[in-house]
């Protein structure tokens, strides 16, 4: 009770910031400056982990050789709390994190350690800040994995949590953009990512399911991550039974006078403009061009570009005031409440402890009775 227990006695209180929609005479545009050369990644995926613990199938090295096969420039291995980078594996510097009954997991992404506190039980908004908040003091970025999983995330904890850089909308064969919509709608400009979240390279349903498309330089994490934490990428989901290829690919987003001209190459496609709380504002279809003009009403948009084969979700063009990368909004933590919750819950802790702890009444053993005077005693 008391290792279950502590980790609870440590969580501060936040005072999030009020969900504020994107605003401003400006806009970032995070495909302004492409550089034209696009990495083909997959960020989560398992291996063998802690002498067969963890679900992962196969070696580390037998999921990159796996990915390499299929023509991915990046096979990210993400073990639970282990950084395969570290062990010599050619892949990025990354790792899941989680291991709670809610699946609230998180994906460190250019990490320098792992960190191992989490609140295995039950999670509060705070307690779910707090840990994206540790994350971040050891990894360049931090992702959200799976959010509607058991409804890890809720729409309600999106409109609030801060500090992150990506959440899944892809992963594996299931899509969901409802999370992301949330987050974008409250002013939180975070990106979209795609991943398989294999456990077993052998599993066609998992296998390519899913990858993101960096425009990055090369495949180097110094390269690889500035991209991501621009937004230069490009989150894309496989259709069922179809082949695991990139039949589409964007070749330029920009943006005048507050209208937004999407180009594609190879297959033709259809482009939807989608706005706040994942509205659709205009579609083209059979293309490889399409234009849409913000609306004073539109925060942000983006766009979706889907083919027989595959869906590619393309990062937000948000309003802003600033120069550069929109402004993030910061939770903060409330050191007064802080301080009571942690004495609250450190009493409550010892209190249950000593609760639950088994009341132990001493029986005299048969060694201790006095002997009966009309019993035989034994005689040596």
């Amino acid at each position: 009770m008391v290792v279950v227990g502590l980790p609870y006695t440590c969580s501060p209180v936040y005072r999030f910031p009020a969900p504020t929609p994107f605003h401003g005479a400006r806009f970032y545009n995070p495909y302004e400056h492409l550089l034209g050369r696009w990495q083909r990644a997959n960020l989560h995926a398992h291996g063998q982990a802690w002498g067969g613990l963890t679900n992962g199938e196969q070696a580390s090295a037998h999921v990159v050789h796996a990915y390499k096969a299929l023509g991915y420039d990046v096979a990210g291995v993400s073990n639970y709390h282990s950084i395969a980078a570290h062990h010599g594996i050619d892949t990025l510097p990354l790792y899941e994190h989680g291991y709670n009954i809610r699946k609230r997991h998180q994906l460190a992404i250019g990490a320098r350690d792992v960190d191992w506190l989490d609140f295995p039980v039950w999670q509060s908004l705070n307690q779910a800040q707090y840990i994206i908040d540790r994350m971040a003091r050891t990894a360049d970025l931090v992702g959200l994995t799976h959010p509607d999983a058991r409804r890890a995330y809720t729409a309600d904890d999106l409109t609030h949590l801060t500090g992150y850089h990506y959440i899944e909308v892809v992963n594996g064969p299931f899509e969901s953009t409802a999370p992301w919509d949330a987050a974008l709608s409250s002013g939180h400009a975070v990106w979209a990512m795609a991943n398989d979240d294999t456990h077993d390279v052998d599993d066609p349903r998992r296998l390519a399911a899913a990858w993101n498309m960096i425009d990055a330089a090369s495949t180097h994490s110094r390269d690889v991550i500035p991209a991501l934490r621009a937004g230069r990428a490009i989150a894309v989901a496989r259709g069922p039974n179809e082949a695991p290829a990139v039949d589409v690919t964007l070749t330029g987003l920009t943006l005048v006078d507050g209208t937004m001209s999407v180009t594609t190459a190879g297959a033709l496609s259809e482009i939807e403009f989608v706005g706040e709380r994942g509205a659709s504002r205009a579609k083209a279809v059979g293309v490889h061009h399409a234009t849409y003009t913000f609306t004073p009403q539109d925060p942000y948009i983006r766009v979706v570009v889907r083919t027989p084969q595959t869906t590619m979700f393309l990062n937000p063009v948000v309003r802003h005031d600033g120069d550069g990368h929109p402004a993030a909004p910061v939770a903060v933590v409330d050191p007064v409440w802080t301080w009571a919750l942690h004495l609250g819950s450190l009493a409550a802790v010892i209190g249950t402890t000593v609760w639950l702890w088994p009341v132990r009444r001493r029986t005299p053993a048969a060694s201790d009775r006095a002997p009966r005077l009309d019993s035989p005693q034994e005689t040596d």
